[in-house]
């Protein structure tokens, strides 16, 4: 089969068609992948981040069609459209009993995807990226690895439906609980920002500023819900009118996840507001003082995988996708076969395309 094989940290996407699976185990299922969301954890694993192991196949965003089924596999049948979860809960440990499956005690990180005999190219193991490898167009996964696809949903929409828009989404209407009225900011305008300002927009936020570096990013917010854009340094520097800030932002959502913005974005916010931090980028330690965690009395949480149940969500976000209210499709710039993933993959690290979908 097909597949984008990644050889080693910060080298090429290389597809070639001699990938070999192995069978399901009876609790698993194969997927044949359709389309494929090119996310940025993607591209950042494919150099090498999270001490990502080599050689991989990468891809975590991914809708198709049920292949084969293990034999211990109920509730479902060859043929279904289904969505690709990447974060697969056991629904009985302590999180999920408590309605946290995002959070399951199970889930393992990027990391701690070692080796395994799933894949074989040229004679090689293969990491299976993200436990999904949606890069190609076969991947067996669990059985609960997959979420039933409403069949008018199209497997290029249904691809971002994945990671980057419940991420978002979650963001803004489960973690930060944005209320119709409320004055909220978003730093960092890629997919799940975007997502972030289209949940805040449903959710009935009355101000939406939009922060990011580039033009294109940020007249895509605009087009997507924001009210207002800013530059990063004009949102550090501050002095925004009073009919837009008023004091400060009742809700920041930071979708970079860097120190330095993260501190930012609690700077703009007012006292007694909230801060969610859903980018990851690891680069050091966010510094707060006791006496204006005392004071303040802001609120600052994650938000992993937007906080909900893809089980609710992917039904949730198809019917708002439905009513027009989810604006999918101008969130996809490019919409490409697996061979091209080098070039698209050069163009969303540039900052040209906000997300690229691949097809299989």
């Amino acid at each position: 089969m097909r597949a984008a094989v990644v050889w080693e940290a910060g080298g090429p996407f290389e597809v070639r068609d001699d990938v070999e699976r192995r069978d399901p185990t009876e609790h698993e299922v194969v997927v044949r992948i359709r389309a494929a969301g090119l996310c940025q954890t993607d591209l950042s694993l494919a150099g090498g981040a999270f001490g990502q192991p080599m050689p991989v196949v990468l891809g975590h965003e991914g809708a198709g069609e049920i292949l084969a089924l293990g034999s211990a596999v109920t509730g479902m049948s060859v043929g279904d459209r289904v969505l690709v979860n990447w974060v697969p809960s056991c629904g009985r440990c302590y999180t999920c009993v408590r309605g946290q499956t995002h959070i399951c005690r199970t889930r393992r990180r990027a990391s701690e995807q070692g080796l395994s005999r799933d894949l074989v190219a040229g004679g090689r193991e293969i990491t299976v990226g993200m436990g999904t490898a949606t890069f190609a167009e076969e991947a067996i996964l669990p059985a609960n690895g997959v979420v039933p696809l409403p069949d008018d949903v199209p497997f290029t929409v249904a691809a971002l439906m994945g990671c980057a828009l419940p991420t978002g989404i979650g963001a803004a209407t489960r973690a930060a609980d944005v209320q119709p009225g409320d004055t909220v900011v978003v730093v960092g305008c890629g997919p799940v920002g975007l997502s972030a300002i289209q949940g805040a927009r449903i959710a009935g936020a009355a101000t939406i500023l939009a922060v990011d570096p580039t033009s294109a990013r940020r007249n895509a917010a605009s087009r997507l819900g924001a009210t207002h854009t800013a530059t990063p340094e004009e949102f550090t520097a501050g002095g925004f009118p009073d009919d837009l800030d008023a004091g400060g932002f009742d809700i920041g959502i930071d979708a970079v996840g860097r120190a330095a913005t993260i501190r930012t974005t609690w700077n703009r916010v007012r006292r007694g507001g909230s801060v969610v931090v859903v980018g990851a980028a690891a680069d050091g330690d966010v510094p707060f003082t006791a006496q204006e965690l005392f004071h303040e009395e802001k609120v600052i949480r994650g938000s992993f995988f937007g906080s909900g149940d893809q089980r609710r969500e992917v039904p949730r976000m198809s019917d708002l996708w439905r009513r027009g209210l989810l604006h999918i499709e101008g969130m996809i710039e490019a919409s490409v076969d697996l061979a091209e993933i080098n070039d698209v993959a050069q163009r969303q690290r540039r900052g040209d395309i906000v997300r690229a979908v691949l097809t299989l």
